[in-house]
């Protein structure tokens, strides 16, 4: 059994202040036999201290990322620093970071994985990936190299993702340390016994043509259909002279050989004419385009989570969504945030950030998981 506790507070600027805020929140005479620490924030948490105050005052390791937003049990605010307390007597929390990553993922991923699951007889029951956003590595690249080091475990997780637009400034935490390049894992040790769901665009919302993916060069959709991504494009009438506008509110959806799907989320064209997605797909797979709008987010967000609380009997609701949907939201930028607190109410503790990618270990029909990197997607893991 897991137990979750969380705690929130908007003070960037004065640590010692925001760190008193959180330690009388948290339940830490509660605290069972292993303990761990989920921390989400807007980078001015990082700048103002207090991450690394936070690292020096819990009694348990620490790990997260950077977000574009976050709320928890009901705390929602732009700017602000959410933090999750996983505990328990029965499962175990092996908690790690990367030594800087580059060009190469082996190495490091190779020795983060070894160094976290060396002290135990049996593999984990759950992965927990913090990703770095990177321009020269997608995230689809850390979940292959994960699942080729655990043999397929269940990943759930999320990369890293900030408010600004280009995603450049972006962190992942562990033990009250900031890094720019590198991976933090969480692995759970022991009978998590998690419970996932997910959902993107709604059925309706998926246009009836399809086409295939006939060159693809990691993130980049080269092709389709043997033309240049810009030129079909073009030909369905989304380019005009040249120019490629609106496609971040209409997400790819690819469909895979073994009936999973992606959701890919395009955010421009190259110069040669390809589509740079947020993730790749594979060359021979077809894909659909898809709209997204305020309406689709709330209620599906709304939908999904009453859907989860039915199934979580007071469990906790760690839950990622993307930084697309939050676009697709205009102007009311806080409405997802508002739906889950109107949906979840006291039922059970949670923590929503927004993620650059999210992560999630999708069961397929024959009763096997897959590791997908999702774009555009709610995902939620119950513990």
């Amino acid at each position: 059994m897991i137990k979750m506790f969380t705690a929130f507070t908007e003070e960037a600027d004065d640590a010692e202040f925001a760190v008193s805020e959180i330690l009388e929140q948290l339940n830490l005479d509660g605290l069972l036999a292993e303990s761990v620490g989920i921390v989400h924030c807007h980078v001015d948490f990082v700048d103002g201290g207090v991450v690394s105050a936070l690292g020096e005052k819990l009694p348990f390791d620490i790990v997260g990322c950077s977000t574009l937003s976050v709320s928890s049990s009901g705390n929602i605010s732009p700017i602000a620093l959410g933090i999750t307390v996983l505990t328990s007597d029965d499962v175990r929390f092996a908690a790690g970071v990367s030594r800087p990553i580059g060009d190469d993922l082996d190495g490091p991923l190779a020795e983060l994985y070894g160094r976290l699951i060396a002290p135990f007889s049996e593999k984990p029951s759950l992965l927990v990936p913090f990703i770095p956003f990177m321009m020269n590595i997608g995230g689809d690249e850390f979940i292959e190299k994960l699942d080729g080091l655990s043999g397929g475990l269940p990943a759930f997780g999320t990369l890293a993702s900030t408010h600004e637009v280009d995603l450049s400034k972006n962190y992942t935490f562990h033990n009250g340390e900031s890094f720019s390049g590198s991976l933090v894992l969480l692995a759970l040790i022991g009978d998590a016994r998690p419970d996932f769901f997910s959902v993107a665009i709604s059925p309706g919302n998926i246009l009836k043509q399809k086409a295939v993916i006939t060159g693809m060069n990691r993130n980049i959709l080269q092709t389709v259909n043997d033309m240049s991504a810009v030129k079909y494009l073009e030909s369905i009438g989304l380019v005009h002279n040249g120019v490629v506008s609106g496609l971040e509110s209409m997400p790819f959806i690819v469909y895979l050989e073994d009936g999973s799907q992606l959701v890919r989320a395009c955010v421009g064209a190259t110069e040669d004419g390809g589509a740079i997605l947020c993730g790749s797909a594979p060359v021979n797979s077809t894909f659909a385009l898809s709209s997204m709008n305020f309406d689709d987010v709330v209620n599906s967000t709304g939908a999904k989570v009453a859907e989860t609380l039915s199934a979580a009997n007071g469990r906790g609701l760690l839950m990622y969504s993307c930084c697309g949907r939050n676009w697709a939201l205009g102007v009311k930028t806080m409405a997802e945030h508002e739906k889950v607190k109107e949906c979840v109410k006291d039922a059970a503790p949670y923590h929503f950030a927004y993620s650059a990618g999210e992560i999630f270990p999708e069961r397929l029909s024959d009763g096997s998981i897959v590791n997908h990197l999702q774009n555009d997607s709610l995902i939620i893991c119950v513990l």
